[in-house]
Parts: structure tokens; sequence; C-alpha cells
């Protein structure tokens, strides 16, 4: 899997027309030729994590070059990144985080853009992106709750504008409620930083400078002290921006530049998340319930237990490995251990059986040993 890819064309286009309603782009999309779908085998968790990069590009867009066409884009895309996941509970949906961060960034920089009119505003009398971002962060008040989406499927972005910010039309909206869901799922917490330095999202305003300036620190480290940065990588939590990193590594060939051999690096980071994962199975003990573990793993990094949250867990791991394995970026001999874990461990895991299948096919090495 390709953790940057995002919508392909034929997707953006069914989404960018400001004068169709929600329903019909969400209709448009759905009905995109076979033959015109670079995608057929996407998971709803691949197709969403497009979809987000899709709005990561397109925020930037609006910024750089406001239109009618970006907000049709940015609206109808945090839409459909709703419907996908909308069958999860709220509290454990996997781009909770996304929208919670977005709301709180879109509506300082609106009320900002708002003061700034020489930042944010276009020749034209055309649309500011002042006016994207407000609008964005309003239709997203109204999906989190589920309650009034339906009263605007019929409406298209330019209506939602005119709702939104020409009539004021404002939710009253608790951005806390939601904060508190990723504080009792963990995934805010406010508890020390474990001993070995990462970049978490357990922040109470978590902001992408910082990533970026975690990112810049840890190539500096693989530079200046390789070592303590190889313990520091192998042991990052098992989410989808660490994975995201790994690979820019191997793909970038930053490991190999620096005399660094990524194929341990990377087994025993999986060796780790594959932990993590056990002990996902159940909650902590009374010895482990204050974050303390007396081991070397850190139970910080978990902050959901059970069966489902197990299998999320593995899943993501498996789009992990086999974007390594497709990108030839390392091969099945040098993973066969850890493939052979996975597929023994979680055979009852359907998309564990269907890897295992993949790898046997011989798709990702054609010298694949037999188990």
């Amino acid at each position: 899997m390709n953790f940057a890819a995002a919508l392909t064309r034929p997707e953006v286009d069914a989404l960018s027309d400001p004068d169709r309603t929600y329903s019909d782009a969400a209709n448009a999309l759905e009905h995109i030729p076979a033959s015109a779908d670079e995608h057929p085998g996407d998971t709803v968790f691949e197709k969403s994590l497009r979809i987000k990069n899709t709005l990561d590009e397109y925020e930037e867009n609006a910024r750089k070059e406001p239109s009618w066409n970006v907000l049709a884009v940015l609206t109808n895309s945090e839409y459909r990144l709703w419907c996908l996941n909308a069958e999860t509970p709220m509290r454990h949906n996997p781009f909770l985080t996304h929208w919670v961060e977005a709301s709180q960034r879109l509506d300082k920089e609106s009320a900002e853009g708002k003061l700034n009119t020489n930042t944010f505003s276009t020749p034209n009398g055309g649309i500011t992106t002042a006016d994207i971002l407000e609008v964005r962060v309003e239709w997203i008040k109204r999906l989190l709750p589920n309650k009034d989406v339906k009263e605007f499927l019929h409406s298209t972005p330019r209506e939602l504008h005119d709702a939104f910010v020409k009539r004021g039309l404002k939710k009253a909206f608790n951005i806390q409620t939601y904060i508190q869901m990723l504080e009792e799922e963990g995934i805010y917490d406010k508890t020390p930083e474990p001993k070995v330095a990462t970049w978490t999202r357990m922040q109470e305003h978590p902001r992408d400078n910082a990533s970026k300036q975690w990112k810049s620190d840890m190539l500096q480290k693989l530079k200046e002290q390789p070592d303590t940065a190889v313990q520091e990588l192998t042991h990052l939590p098992l989410e989808l921006s660490y994975l995201d990193f790994l690979t820019t590594l191997l793909t970038d060939r930053t490991l190999q530049s620096l005399s660094i051999d990524p194929a341990p690096v990377i087994t025993t980071y999986i060796q780790h998340s594959l932990r993590l994962a056990e002990q996902m199975a159940g909650p902590p003990t009374d010895a482990t319930v204050d974050g303390h573990t007396d081991g070397p793993l850190d139970r910080s990094s978990i902050w959901e237990y059970g069966k489902e949250a197990q299998s999320r867990a593995v899943r993501l791991l498996l789009l992990f490995i086999k974007s390594l394995i497709r990108k030839e970026l390392l091969g099945t001999e040098v993973l066969y251990f850890e493939i052979q874990e996975i597929c023994v461990r979680y055979v009852w895991i359907k998309e564990v059986r269907d890897f295992r299948s993949w790898v046997e096919e011989g798709i990702g090495e054609e010298h694949v040993r037999e188990s």
C-alpha cells in the first residue's frame, strides 16, 4: 500500500463541482467506470486514507489558490470520509483525531483570516481562503454528531457557503466532547512521556509543525547519534504517521546512506508492534495500570483493548508489510519470521488469511519459502 496515495483524477473530478449536491457527488463517485478505477481492491481503510491525503493536499490549495472547486473537493471529501467510517463508534473511529484537530485548526485560521484580508482574500470577488475554512469547519461540526447531515445532502457546496458564511448559520458545537473521547481512549494522554523519546499525538493541541520538527530532529539524530535514533525508531507506536515515516526512510535510502542496515530496524519495529498487539488482548494488570511495566514494553503506547482493537492494529501492520514488499523495499525472505508469526498467531483475522494467500502466491517474492 502506498501511504501517500490520494484520490485519482476521476475521483477528484466527481467531487469538484460546487453546483452539484453532496448526494449527487457521492453517487457520481460510487459510479466511476471500472476501467477508470485505479484502486479496485481498496479496503475501507485504504479508501479513507486516500481521502485523508487528498484533504491535506487541498487544504494547502485552499491557502494558496482558493476556489469554488477547492471548496467542493474539501467538503465532499469530508462527507465521503464520514460515510466510509459511519458504522464505527465515534470514540473508536480512526479519523476522529483528524476531525478534532481540523476543527480546532480551521476555527483558529478562519478567525485569523477574517482579520487579515490581505492574506486571505482573492481577486475579483472570488471565494476567500477564510470562507473555505469556515464552511469546512462548520460542515465538520455537523458531520460529527450526525444530527442534521441529511438536511444538507441536497445542498451544493455553493449553497453551504451561502448558509454558513453569508447567512451566518452556525452550529452549537462542543469540541470538548470529542476531545474527552480521545482522552478516555488514551489517544490524548496526559501522562508523562515514555523513557524512549517519541513523537505522539498525546497533546492537548497537536500541531503539524511539531510533527515536522520531530522528523527533522530524528533525521539529525540518525546522523549524530545513530544508536540512540535506531532504538527510538524500533520502539515507535503502531500508528499511520510513524509507518509513513519509516517507509519514507527506506524509500529515500536514508538509512543506507548513513551506513545503517534497514532490515534489522524494520524487523525489530515489527516485533515491537506485534508485542503491542499481543498486549491489546486484555487490559493492563494492576501492576501496569499506572503506565509502568516490569518489562521493556511500554503500555503507554496502547489506548485500546479487546479483539476489535487488536484486529485493527494487526491490519495496519499488514498494510505496512505489504507496502514494503510491493515497493521491493524489503523482501519476504527478510520478513519471513515476522510474516509467519502474524499468520499463525492471528489466523482468525480475515485480512491475515488473505495476506498469507497473497504471499504464498508469490506476489511479493517468487521465492517465498514454504511454511
